[in-house]
């Protein structure tokens, strides 16, 4: 066996596996950077919904609620001034 065809043979081999390992970190940054993607829109789309329900909580609580309670202080009943007993 020649020996600088074996350790050229172990060369390739060697560079097969490095491309073989960079391709599989590619492949999963890839896979990450989707995945965080789709988180990000998950979240965001969370947000926009819970705005949304609140929103429409407050608008619906604002139209049911009661007008403006007015006081005409010249109805009310005398009051005397001091302690009572």
């Amino acid at each position: 066996m020649n020996h600088p065809d074996a350790q050229r043979e172990l060369e390739q081999r060697a560079l097969q596996n490095v491309r073989g390992l960079v391709d599989k970190i590619e492949q999963t940054d890839e896979f990450e950077a989707r995945k965080q993607k789709r988180v990000v829109i998950g979240v965001l789309l969370a947000c926009v919904a819970v705005a949304v329900v609140l929103a429409v909580t407050l608008f619906a609580y604002k139209r049911n609620a009661q007008s403006d309670v007015v006081i005409d202080v010249t109805k009310l009943p005398a009051v005397k001034a001091g302690p009572q007993r």
